[in-house]
């Protein structure tokens, strides 16, 4: 009895909502350690790496750019306009568990009684 009332409630946040505070384009400072940093780091090890003349330097620079820009606009955007705090891989994750789940079809219409 006496364990019942000095149980902490529990709160429970639904999945379109961020706990997490927005460091760098609305993406956490995890998000940003998971998905940007990594490609970062190997797009500045393959940019040292030789050959270094400077041609090859500005291809690998400009697809080391590409990468990135392409991977803060997939994390970074909205595509529910009415909504701004549902971003593009989540909308796609809820979208895909919705196709799928079991939906119910009829064939006919209901006789009326």
């Amino acid at each position: 009895m006496q364990n019942d009332k000095h149980q902490k409630k529990k709160f429970i946040f639904p999945e379109n909502i961020s706990s997490s505070y927005g460091v760098f384009l609305g993406l956490s400072l995890k998000e940003l350690l998971l998905y940007v940093v990594p490609p970062l780091l190997i797009g500045i090890v393959v940019l040292v790496l030789p050959p270094n003349n400077i041609t090859v330097t500005i291809i690998k620079l400009i697809v080391l750019v590409l990468i990135i820009t392409v991977i803060l606009a997939v994390l970074s955007s909205t595509p529910v306009k009415s909504r701004s705090n549902i971003r593009l891989p989540q909308y796609l994750k809820m979208k895909n568990s919705y196709d799928k789940r079991q939906h119910l079809f009829f064939k006919a219409k209901k006789k009326e009684r």
